[in-house]
């Protein structure tokens, strides 16, 4: 009896086939092999009905079908991946048993037991871990399948929030829309996400600059010079430069005694990375956008299976990737060309290495994979060196740090104080090779510990200035979202929000998900709710309003934290999903009981406003989707860059078009008609400002 693995998506299955002894045999849709057939879908083949299929009068957006909510909700295959759900429909049919190869998270779990469910399998179901693709680990994975059922109420979990965040676009996003005339979209993930860069770029608009003032001395401690600080037994600020004047003046020349101590500090180096840490990284050195990352990523891990799962939340590893480590370390040496001196037999053993902080996913890793690095384009190269190097300095000693403090006796409730650091050991941090890191040695470290006397020869007043809060950007955006709990109000959802992140090194009470969050941003941007200037987010005036005129419980992250407790508990096998349904369709219901709606209209006309879809490459004025083609709204100044809405008989999309203009290249394009009416398929690239095709 042979065994069907449904993986989630070709790539993995072509993993897994290598994983497998035996003789291959290529079919339509799937491969046999051994004691296995493999076949794949392609991320989730199945979506929710949409209204009008279960009743066509749905179709036309009116009042009076809200609110929008069904017992049953069903679903159905996706139109464009239909032949390869047959073909697993079919084999199923065949099938005594079935492996569920899907990501280990909730997503992963439900698309493949929502197929297994649609077809009404009644066989055996098991469990394979996916977290890598390379072969040594699914050979190991293969022989420790667990039971599908431990992990059911996982998918269960992931089905009431796919439900439950179709059902507040169906019907607010519909409700907002007709009252105000024009499409608008509401999200349970989406609106905190605006709710950030709206309340930011208010902040700074509001912002007054302040001045205030610091107070230094210099003290001349056996001929040496040292520059401390004035501190009050209150810890007050200087508003007034005089009165700070008066206070200094009134020591100096004055012998004061004084205790320098010194400290020894070790500085551990940065966990792997997750998902969300490498985006940020990725953005600060080499100003790569986080949804490109995230497609980088993907075919690192897909294309090249030289990285373990790339949407994980996790920074964490397993005592097994510890036992591991000495074969992938001689892998990545080779494959990126460099060498450290390690001891293989007694490697170092950074805090990364935690069972106990490890649940469905851990920190992005290199695999154990002989790469040709050459066949990687430059941004693939970038990115894939990172996370090698941030896996490789797990196992470098940490950078030792002396640390030297100065404090005079207290004299009429005042203090001074200085600081100053030494690098003892560089550690990991000198294969990190960062310019920017700066050892700030002065006198101070020079000087033994102990007691001394000092006399204070000189003073000076700094002016500081405050500052506003900076400006956006996507990766600071996405940052914020893994820790929006701190700036919820209500400390109980705040309580809540946190424990959802429990153990989750870099997410410390977030809104999305790490797979989810740049696509979030997209979406805002697409909407027209948010722009990008010179890579800095900014709200528009539409998404301002529209954010004002919502109501304050669908607006704010605290939806997620509600949601979550209830979540939580179907995966545990404690509710169904209509505990989180049900309490979201009487949430629904208040508002459209809403008598005065004047307060959910829009006061200005923003239909005429068009969404930029990205920079023209000649002139770098926005482009502006049009008639016929999308053109650069430089036009009148004589840019004559275009885009036709139509080549070689396909349609372009905005969503190529903004990839285009921010990339370069499109992803792949079906459909494309050659002259003697051939259909091809192909990516759009832009090379010198001229569109041309690339296979």
């Amino acid at each position: 009896m042979k065994s069907l693995i449904i993986a989630e998506k070709p790539e993995l299955a072509k993993s897994i086939l290598c994983a497998i002894d035996g003789k291959e045999e290529k079919k339509d849709g799937y491969f046999q092999k051994g004691n296995y057939i493999v076949t794949w879908a392609y991320g989730h083949i199945m979506r929710l009905q949409t209204p009008e299929e279960y009743d066509k009068t749905n179709k036309n957006w009116e009042m009076k079908q809200l609110p929008i909510y069904f017992k049953d909700w069903k679903k159905v295959p996706i139109e464009k991946t239909k032949k390869q759900f047959n073909v697993i429909k079919k084999l199923i049919k065949e099938s005594n048993e079935i492996i569920n190869a899907g990501d280990i998270d909730e997503e992963g779990q439900l698309l493949i037991d929502e197929i297994i469910k649609y077809c009404g399998f009644k066989g055996t179901v098991k469990r394979i871990q996916t977290s890598a693709f390379n072969e040594e680990y699914l050979r190991k994975a293969l022989k420790r399948l667990e039971p599908n059922s431990k992990y059911e109420s996982w998918g269960e979990s992931a089905n009431a929030r796919e439900i439950a965040d179709y059902m507040v676009g169906i019907n607010l996003s519909r409700y907002f829309s007709i009252l105000n005339n024009r499409t608008l979209s509401i999200g349970r993930v989406q609106t905190p996400t605006l709710g950030l860069v709206v309340n930011r770029d208010i902040a700074i608009e509001k912002h007054i600059k302040e001045k205030y003032y610091e107070g230094y001395i210099d003290i001349n401690i056996d001929g040496n010079i040292v520059k401390a600080k004035l501190e009050s037994k209150q810890n007050e600020a200087y508003k007034e430069q005089e009165e700070l004047r008066k206070i200094l003046d009134k020591f100096l020349n004055k012998t004061i005694k004084l205790n320098i101590t010194k400290q020894i500090k070790n500085e551990n180096a940065p966990l792997p990375f997750n998902l969300t840490k490498l985006q940020s990284h990725i953005s600060k050195k080499y100003k790569i956008k986080p949804d490109e990352t995230l497609k980088i990523t993907q075919d690192l891990r897909e294309k090249y299976h030289a990285i373990t799962y790339n949407r994980s939340d996790s920074q964490y590893l397993n005592e097994e990737h510890y036992k591991e480590a000495p074969e992938v370390i001689k892998q990545v040496f080779k494959n990126i060309n460099i060498q450290l001196d390690l001891d293989f037999n007694n490697l170092s053993k950074s805090k990364c290495f935690d069972d106990s902080k490890v649940t469905a996913h851990h920190g992005i890793i290199p695999t154990i994979i002989d790469l040709k690095i050459s066949d990687m384009n430059d941004k693939e190269q970038k990115i894939y060196k990172e996370i090698c190097i941030f896996y490789l300095i797990q196992f470098l000693p940490p950078l030792k740090k002396e640390i030297t403090s100065l404090q005079s006796e207290e004299m009429e409730d005042y203090k001074f104080k200085a600081n100053s650091t030494r690098v003892l050991d560089e550690g990991y941090r000198e294969f990190l090779r960062n310019d920017n890191d700066e050892n700030s040695i002065n006198i101070l470290s020079k000087m033994k510990e102990g007691n001394y006397k000092g006399i204070i020869n000189s003073k000076e007043i700094k002016e500081i200035e405050t500052k506003p809060l900076s400006r956006y950007t996507q990766a600071s955006l996405i940052e914020d979202m893994t820790r929006i709990s701190k700036y919820v109000d209500d400390s109980n959802i705040k309580e809540v929000l946190k424990r959802k992140d429990k153990d989750k090194e870099g997410e410390n009470g977030s809104i999305g998900t790490s797979a989810t969050r740049s696509n979030i941003i997209q979406n805002l941007i697409k909407r027209g709710y948010i722009k990008e200037e010179k890579d800095k987010v900014i709200s528009t005036e539409l998404g301002r309003e529209y954010y004002k005129i919502l109501p304050d419980e669908w607006k704010k992250a605290d939806l997620t934290a509600k949601w979550w407790l209830i979540q939580e508990k179907i995966k545990e096998g404690k509710a169904n999903q209509d505990k989180l349904l049900d309490s979201i369709l009487i949430d629904i219901k208040e508002i459209l009981k809403t008598e005065d709606v004047s307060k959910f209209k829009l006061q200005n006309n923003y239909n005429d406003q068009k969404t930029p879809l990205g920079k023209c490459p000649i002139c770098n004025k926005e482009i502006y989707e049009g008639e016929k083609s999308y053109y650069c709204s430089g036009y009148k100044d004589g840019c004559k860059f275009t885009i036709l809405k139509k080549i070689a008989g396909k349609k372009i999309t905005n969503t190529n078009v903004t990839q285009l203009l921010t990339r370069g290249i499109t992803t792949q394009i079906k459909g494309f008609k050659s002259k003697n009416g051939k259909t091809f398929n192909a990516k759009l690239k832009l090379v010198n400002e001229t569109i041309t095709f690339e296979f």
